[in-house]
């Protein structure tokens, strides 16, 4: 123990000893320089004083400016500049110093000539930087013979992108030969790239010439270094790599990288979100959008903030969203105790200072939300705990309804009872022209909350988005999962369609709603064109590296009961308005649409009582029960949709 605590002290007597060495050599030789090798008698009173003086004070600046301070096994270009600024301010002092003051309190005969000053300026600094490299180099070429496995080939990597990316991970490989990688080339489609040198590794060719170029390198591995590339870019790349066999990573994209982090511990495999048929979209929360409302981070910052479902995959990407924008309290209600026990913990690590409570309760039992709601008073309300399968919603349709449609009109009215100033109800897409029990129990949802808001005080918004990337019981996982095993993949239809975004995406919307969205409406994001999941289903097969077909058979399952072929975003009395916001639409009624939500609440009640599903699915879907003053509750779905629902729905 007494050891290690000498070891920092020890190492930095080492480092201002070997920078005494190189002043000292530095001084003798620039004056032997400036005299061709034979020093005046008279300059050497100077040469005393500058080493018996001068250089305890460079020491003594190059300490105040943290040089002393570094790692030199890790030296970089920002201890390049501690060292630049300590020499030159030292050297201009001694220029001032020996030539103005000195005179007048020494019996200094001579001044320090000005071609010397200037020379051991730059062999100082020469010296200094040279000895700091070579312990740098040193101890990258010791690199894995301390930590075993010498005899490990490096991995030969094969970088698409000779920009400052793929120059920043040469460099960090070159630094760190733990890592066990080696690159052994660029591929560039810039022409003036074409045969020069980055970080001293040659631009071979262009990226159409990728498979040439793996075999004439025998690299084992494709790194992308090209964090702006499109997804169609990479989509090219992806089966260029996959169709011979070839492993490939990426750097994340511009807006995930972690500036402050070396670039090879960000290095990933390629997802489904790379090869979106679209730019992912980030949306500005302090941007005023809308006249009416500030923005969405001053409405949520210092306010109590509370998300049902937070254990969710979009409940718990709501909470870490919202947690950057610093809520004076974060309430995370959900059911599962599990979900909710992981989310709450990640969220203390990440953000230590927030005041976080987490509450397990289904939002069904109203004594219990009711009583949460008044201890708390939460200023805004994330409503995102819903069922979302569809098939199993089709086998239990009383729970899809309870839960999705009753309960969210309960949550609605008791948020305007305690005086929430914004509720948000994530939706669905799945909520137009209804084919299911699911969707229709979400179109029921944002039907009650647009009735509730017709005389509240409080502000009711609607979010309406597609399917979310790699959400718990998806699509994507379920693929991932057959994949795994060996196959088939499993597809219901070749021709099905759906529109996808990625979980950040989807929260991102929904804050962003309570920048321009006015009470009763609903919101939508441009979700680009839908997504063949037969396609989907391909490029997942072809991310783990294996040929559709060939490796893994896609076998078609068929249609399951209350699915579609395809979803829309907007049904047939509903049309599309732009909002401040470039890529967020409102949706705007054709006739007035809304329910008398006691009215509705009460006839529903009844019906799940007497368990007539076929008197519910009447009801629900043809508005037989609706109140005078209100138009048109729910557009007719497909009667062939209806008549598998109801099988489906059996008990």
């Amino acid at each position: 123990m007494p050891t290690f605590n000498r070891m920092p002290s020890i190492y930095r007597i080492a480092q201002v000893t070997l920078d005494t060495l190189v002043a000292i050599l530095a001084v003798l030789v620039a004056f032997a320089i400036r005299f061709e090798g034979e020093i005046p008698t008279e300059y050497w009173q100077l040469i005393k004083f500058i080493v018996l003086v001068g250089i305890p004070c460079r020491l003594l600046i190059q300490w105040a400016f943290r040089v002393y301070s570094q790692i030199w096994r890790l030296f970089s270009q920002r201890d390049f500049w501690a060292i630049f600024q300590s020499v030159s301010f030292y050297s201009l002092l001694l220029v001032l110093t020996t030539r103005l003051v000195l005179p007048k309190f020494i019996l200094l005969t001579v001044n320090l000539p000005l071609g010397v000053a200037m020379t051991d300026w730059s062999l100082c600094l020469t010296g200094m930087i040279l000895i700091r490299f070579l312990r740098s180099w040193q101890k990258s070429r010791q690199g894995i013979a301390v930590i075993g496995r010498p005899q490990q080939q490096p991995k030969r990597l094969l970088l698409l992108g000779a920009g400052r990316s793929g120059a920043q991970v040469v460099r960090e490989i070159g630094q760190n030969r733990c890592l066990t990688l080696e690159v052994v080339g660029f591929l560039d489609d810039d022409a003036s790239k074409l045969g020069r040198q980055v970080e001293g590794v040659k631009v071979l060719g262009r990226v159409s010439q990728l498979v040439t170029w793996v075999t004439r390198c025998a690299a084992d591995e494709i790194l992308i270094t090209m964090p702006s590339a499109s997804s169609d870019r990479i989509q090219h790349i992806v089966n260029l790599a996959t169709a011979e066999g070839i492993g490939i990573k990426i750097l994340p994209r511009v807006q995930e990288l972690l500036l402050d982090r070396n670039l090879t511990g960000q290095i990933r495999d390629i997802r489904l979100e790379d090869l979106l048929g679209r730019p992912e979209i980030f949306l500005d929360f302090d941007q005023t959008l809308c006249s009416e409302f500030v923005s969405a981070a001053a409405q949520i910052q210092n306010r109590v903030v509370l998300v049902t479902g937070a254990g969710g995959t979009i409940g718990s990407e709501l909470c870490r969203q919202i947690a950057r924008l610093q809520p004076r309290q974060l309430i995370l209600v959900g059911r599962g105790e599990n979900s909710i026990f992981h989310i709450d913990r990640e969220l203390r690590q990440t953000f230590s200072q927030l005041d976080i409570v987490p509450i397990i309760a289904d939002i069904r039992h109203a004594t219990r939300i009711r009583a949460v709601f008044e201890q708390f008073r939460p200023n805004v309300v994330f409503h995102a705990a819903a069922h979302k399968h569809v098939p199993l919603m089709e086998q239990n349709p009383t729970e899809a309804i309870e839960n999705n449609s009753i309960a969210s009109a309960h949550l609605a009215l008791l948020a305007e009872s305690v005086g929430v100033k914004t509720f948000v109800l994530i939706s669905t897409d799945k909520a137009v022209a209804p084919s299911n029990f699911m969707g229709l129990s979400k179109r029921l949802a944002e039907l009650l909350v647009s009735g509730v808001a017709q005389n509240s005080q409080s502000r009711f918004l609607s979010v309406r988005f597609g399917n979310v990337l790699g959400s718990r019981g998806s699509v994507v996982p379920i693929f991932q999962s057959q994949i795994a095993k060996g196959g088939p993949v499993t597809v219901t239809d070749p021709t099905m369609t759906r529109y996808f975004m990625t979980t950040p995406e989807a929260t991102r919307l929904v804050i962003q709603s309570l920048a321009v969205g006015k009470t009763g409406q609903t919101l939508v994001l441009d979700m680009g064109k839908p997504m063949k999941i037969y396609d989907l289903a391909e490029q997942l097969i072809r991310l783990k590296g294996y040929v559709p077909g060939r490796d893994i058979e896609i076998k078609i399952s068929g249609i399951r009961p209350g699915e579609k072929l395809h979803e829309a975003l907007v049904d047939d009395n509903e049309e599309i308005q732009q909002t401040p916001h470039p890529r967020i639409f409102c949706l705007v009624k054709k006739h007035s649409e809304y329910l008398s939500v006691n009215t509705t609440l009460q006839r529903i009640q009844s019906i799940l009582k007497s368990s007539n599903l076929q008197d519910l699915w009447k009801f629900l879907s043809a508005g037989s029960a609706k109140p005078d003053h209100s138009l048109e509750v729910l557009p007719r779905a497909d009667s062939s949709a209806i008549e598998q629902g109801r099988e489906g729905s059996a008990v």
